[in-house]
């Protein structure tokens, strides 16, 4: 099943080309943009896949690749990278990012020059110059073996090899017994390929987060207990569902003979990198509850390419989509009624609570919380979590119940992703995870009040 992987981060040279198109790239949906929330988008378009076409595709399955560089030969400075994509990335950071002693001792822009001089050790362009990167190489060893990291994690995915460990497993049988503890069990007990080493379990966990996180709360052997992470609230929410993935009147162990249950609607709210993976890989979700259909529904401006119209496909009996590059506010009229015992929200690090966008994010979360169907939310660093859990305790304050409490989430990326605009910071796709709920609201009776 290995479908030509090529790339994790987008390295388009559109990128390289325009501040604009990156901007747009980002779906700024405002004629006039202040230049703070230009860079705060320009930012999460670099440091959040908005893509992840390019991945998969490219050569024929049946045409023979060749290899490019040997395991042996996976580290170079990203200027001189034989790879395109690479050099793009390189010439990306020498225009938009900021050297960091500059940025340390200056305060007018002006001053912070760009970062041109690449450290041998890391192979990124970190500084201005060859005197502020000695300067300032104490500070960057923190960062240094982590750029390195990466630098040869995304010239192996290009490097031409066989990709074994991208080779999935397909529907599991009746009688297998899946743990989802955490990665490692999850692969044991789902017959993955072998992960011969870390570089292989970081490239996989980077495209399964997206299905795997969701199917991680809604399975029953979650690693989120009640009492611990799930709150008693959410602990309702959660079986309500379970009772549908997990129906008791079975015919037969035959998955021909099944019993098919109504459908799991999962409503993806402001899908980017998640709305471009390929179908095989959101089959893992399906695989995992093979008595239940799931409708994965893509919305958000981000969730079809410019030239596309909505639409709804499907994958097979058991698993479809609906892409829609609505507001979800939007598109939540054209629901005509949700069910907390088939429905649930995702939100993958949505910057609830980023300055610009928080406005932007109440109408819809106002319409997800009426539903009273669990809204899942992830983060990628725990200052991301506390800044969206702020925003929304702030906003919504007596109108949702938790349902599962901020916890680290087992299936994030194991992958980093770095800020191109400042390679100081880097983070983990979906590293944290939490959920709300609308109120319920309990209608009690009071004797007292009938006299």
């Amino acid at each position: 099943m290995n479908r030509g992987l090529k790339q994790l981060l987008p390295t388009s040279r559109r990128l390289l080309n325009s501040r604009s198109n990156a901007i747009v790239s980002c779906a700024v949906r405002s004629a006039r943009v202040s230049r703070f929330e230009q860079q705060r988008l320009f930012t999460q378009s670099v440091i959040r896949p908005i893509s992840f076409k390019g991945i998969f595709g490219g050569k024929p399955a049946n045409e023979e690749k060749k290899l490019i560089l040997e395991q042996d030969n996976l580290f170079h400075v990203l200027s001189k990278s034989p790879l395109p994509e690479m050099r793009d990335r390189a010439a990306i950071i020498n225009k938009y990012g900021v050297c960091p002693v500059c940025d340390t001792h200056h305060t007018e822009q002006e001053h912070k020059k760009k970062p041109v001089y690449d450290c041998p050790d890391c192979g990124y362009p970190t500084h201005c110059n060859e005197e502020h990167y000695h300067q300032g190489k104490e500070a960057h060893k923190e960062t240094c073996a982590i750029l390195r990291e990466i630098n040869e994690d995304d010239h192996d995915l290009r490097s031409g090899r066989p990709m074994r460990e991208f080779e999935f497993p397909t529907a599991q049988g009746f009688d297998e017994a899946v743990n989802m503890a955490n990665w490692d069990v999850l692969f044991y007990t789902r017959s993955f390929p072998s992960m011969d080493s870390d570089r292989s379990m970081r490239h996989v966990s980077k495209l399964l987060t997206y299905p795997l996180t969701i199917a991680s709360v809604l399975h029953q052997a979650s690693p989120y207990k009640y009492g611990e992470q799930v709150t008693a609230e959410g602990m309702r929410s959660i079986a309500a569902l379970r009772t549908i993935l997990y129906p008791h009147n079975q015919v037969t162990n035959d998955a021909s003979s099944q019993i098919r249950t109504d459908t799991i609607n999962v409503y993806l709210v402001g899908a980017r990198a998640e709305a471009t993976l390929p179908s095989h890989i959101w089959l893992q979700l399906a695989y995992l509850f093979p008595a239940t259909p799931f409708h994965v529904h893509f919305i958000g401006p981000d969730a079809l390419a410019p030239n596309q119209e909505p639409h709804t496909k499907s994958v097979n009996e058991r698993l479809s989509f609906t892409y829609d590059n609505a507001m979800y506010h939007d598109y939540h009229e054209k629901i005509a009624k949700f069910d907390p015992f088939t429905d649930l929200f995702f939100m993958f690090s949505p910057g609830i609570g980023h300055e610009g966008a928080r406005n932007s994010w109440k109408p819809s979360i106002e319409k997800a919380l009426e539903t009273k169907c669990p809204i899942f939310i992830t983060g990628y660093d725990e200052a991301d979590m506390k800044n969206d859990i702020e925003a929304v305790e702030q906003d919504y304050q007596g109108e949702f119940d938790w349902v599962m409490k901020p916890s680290v989430n087992e299936f994030r990326s194991l992958k980093r992703d770095v800020n191109m605009l400042d390679l100081r910071q880097s983070i983990f796709a979906n590293y944290g995870i939490w959920a709300i709920r609308g109120k319920r609201y309990d209608v009690t009776h009071d004797p007292e009040s009938n006299e």
